[in-house]
């Protein structure tokens, strides 16, 4: 297969996002132009790739430059997303994605970046599984920089996920709707936001990774796509997610708060089963918790608290390959 690599422009946005919604067999959301766009376009140096075979687009890469402390360059994921790496098309195979892995570190090189760095979304979000990708990384001498925990639902069977969480959610759920408790799915994002920014700011002094303007354009560019959940006793409103729909069989939940001064209603159990059986009856496999741990440090009040929700453990990793310019190419055998 002769594969062709084009720069990323920004006249190529429309065929990248129909690409990685429609063909790709591991991109998502957090992959897709219209999401990475709503950055300042000055905020970051674009990097990223696009891979054509015959004129028709198998593959791209979202990245950008960084500078690191040595002064030296570095192409990595696009730091405007949770995950990046090479996406490509559902029918590649580990030869076809050695090729376009190969062009790209290629590319990089004579570019004269030092370091090419991949932070992998979890495999969840592949269909089918992305195993070529990380087979490959380890084969041609990338190394594993870090791997974090992150934690999961699999929505197709209820029971599993309901004997997963505390035994005694099924009755604190419906002791809650008794009290008159629900769970809705809202539009505008400042009610939740609010809470969002209470709880970060009360318990680990931090402000959330959007601005609510951000937050709001996101929902603006993905009506359908970023869902705002809470779970309310009128006029209160006791807990909240926001959930992406990363692709077509897996969401993610990007925040979890809640009200601590009605902490003692323990109003989370309902608010993720009612969220759970929302998404699995509109054919969602997987409801991802995200992560919880940092390099090896486990955040084990996190961790724990989304596996009484019936979540149980997969990983994220970062792999880099350093010294690109030693970098020696693979010596393919004939078909």
């Amino acid at each position: 297969m002769q594969i062709d690599l084009q720069p990323y422009q920004e006249s190529f946005a429309a065929e990248w996002d129909a690409f990685v919604i429609n063909q790709s067999r591991n991109g998502g959301i957090f992959q897709e132009r219209k999401f990475l766009s709503y950055h300042p376009k000055d905020r970051f140096k674009d990097e990223s790739l696009l891979f054509y075979s015959s004129h028709h687009l198998i593959g791209v890469l979202p990245a950008a430059c960084c500078i690191m402390a040595d002064q030296q360059l570095a192409a990595v994921s696009h730091p405007g997303s949770t995950a990046g790496a090479l996406v490509y098309h559902k029918e590649m195979t580990v030869r076809e994605v050695l090729l376009m892995l190969e062009k790209a570190i290629e590319y990089y090189k004579n570019k004269g970046f030092y370091r090419l760095e991949f932070r992998l979304a979890e495999a969840l979000f592949s269909y089918p599984t992305d195993g070529e990708l990380l087979y490959l990384l380890w084969h041609r001498g990338f190394k594993l920089i870090t791997r974090e925990v992150s934690s999961c639902v699999n929505l197709e069977n209820e029971d599993n996920w309901l004997r997963m969480g505390r035994k005694k959610n099924p009755s604190t759920i419906r002791s809650l709707k008794n009290k008159g408790i629900q769970v809705r799915q809202i539009e505008d994002p400042s009610t939740p936001y609010s809470l969002i920014a209470q709880n970060l700011a009360n318990r680990y002094e931090k402000k959330p990774t959007h601005s609510l303007e951000e937050l709001s354009d996101l929902k603006s560019r993905y009506p359908d796509r970023i869902h705002f959940w809470v779970a309310v006793k009128d006029p209160l409103t006791l807990a909240t997610l926001v959930v992406f729909v990363v692709n077509k069989q897996a969401v993610h939940t990007f925040y979890i708060a809640q009200d601590y001064t009605y902490a003692r209603w323990n109003v989370m159990p309902m608010l993720f089963y009612e969220v759970f059986n929302y998404y699995k009856a509109l054919g969602f496999r997987w409801f991802n918790f995200g992560l919880s741990s940092r390099g090896d440090w486990i955040k084990w009040g996190i961790l724990e608290f989304k596996e009484r929700m019936g979540g149980r453990a997969t990983f994220k990793d970062v792999w880099a390959l350093d010294n690109l310019a030693a970098y020696q190419f693979y010596n393919f055998p004939p078909l």
